[in-house]
């Protein structure tokens, strides 16, 4: 299912700027899944499974506990608990991308498919150069819209300037048939039928797609693989291809190049990012040793 514009609560109800600030000020911690991006990328836990701050990874779980930033966050839990169902919630991140993207992935690829996981995403600034994408398009999200993003198929996202993007991310759970609706407490307090922002891209000749994949098989090495691999992942955001379509584009000039330790590590990217993972794989793009499991 694509990702796609549920409703609209109107934040400005909640004095949320300071504890912005405040979890804007907390620093960076090592994430399971940094590989995934480049420039400043923040993952906090508001909610999680076990209550502790520095568990950040997703788990199969039937509790969701508040952790210590959520405590120092009384108005955005307010949020939180006024207008969200806690039931089937199962976490609550905080995460901030500055001046960064994280590329192409799917998530929950290594997680039970018997249940049904519905994500959504509610931002809590405005910022004008970060955009999301998935096979709909590239979307830009407004504070106080909540966005349902399937994180199951091929994402990515970006902000192209240096100011703060924060979001909230809150993952449900849910064992039998459900509507987006179910998400929340009083259905009372959300906007429906509110227009999504697409962005319009530019048209992608195919000549130019070779051109592309040419040039970068003349520069690829293992010096240069994740430089190149970032940059291409960009393309998507301004021209009109798939989302994933990148990869493809890396393999290509990898065997283009000759490089064939270099398309034995592209391929194998290709498959954690998009197509499967076992739990607890760790994939480092600068380790050209062997595959990292925690």
């Amino acid at each position: 299912m694509p990702s796609k514009l549920i409703g609209f609560i109107d934040i400005e109800k909640y004095n949320i700027s300071e504890e912005v600030s405040y979890l804007n000020a907390i620093p960076k911690q090592r994430e399971e899944y940094d590989e995934f991006g480049q420039g400043y990328w923040k993952n906090l836990s508001l909610y999680n499974s076990s209550g502790r701050k520095n568990d950040t990874q997703y788990k199969n779980a039937n509790q969701c506990i508040a952790t210590e930033y959520m405590d120092r966050c009384p108005e955005v839990k307010r949020f939180i608990e006024d207008n969200f169902s806690m039931v089937s919630l199962r976490m609550v991140r905080a995460r901030n991308l500055i001046d960064g993207m994280v590329i192409q992935h799917r998530d929950f690829v290594e997680l039970d498919s018997n249940v049904s996981y519905f994500r959504v995403f509610i931002p809590l600034e405005k910022n004008e150069d970060a955009y999301h994408s998935d096979s709909t398009g590239v979307f830009q999200m407004k504070p106080g819209e909540v966005w349902y993003l399937d994180a199951g198929i091929d994402h990515a996202a970006i902000n192209f300037s240096s100011q703060s993007r924060m979001f909230l991310c809150l993952d449900f759970v849910f064992n039998d048939e459900f509507n987006d609706v179910d998400i929340f407490k009083n259905a009372s307090s959300v906007v429906f039928n509110v227009k999504p922002t697409y962005k319009q891209r530019q048209a992608l000749p195919e000549s130019v797609r070779e051109t592309i994949v040419e040039s970068m098989s003349l520069i690829l090495s293992k010096e240069t693989f994740k430089d190149i691999l970032f940059a291409i992942s960009k393309y998507h955001f301004i021209y009109d291809i798939e989302v994933a379509e990148c990869y493809e584009w890396f393999i290509d000039a990898c065997v283009k190049g000759g490089h064939q330790d270099l398309e034995l590590k592209a391929r194998d990217l290709q498959r954690y990012l998009i197509e499967k993972r076992e739990l607890n794989e760790r994939f480092s793009i600068n380790d050209w040793t062997s595959k990292q499991v925690a």
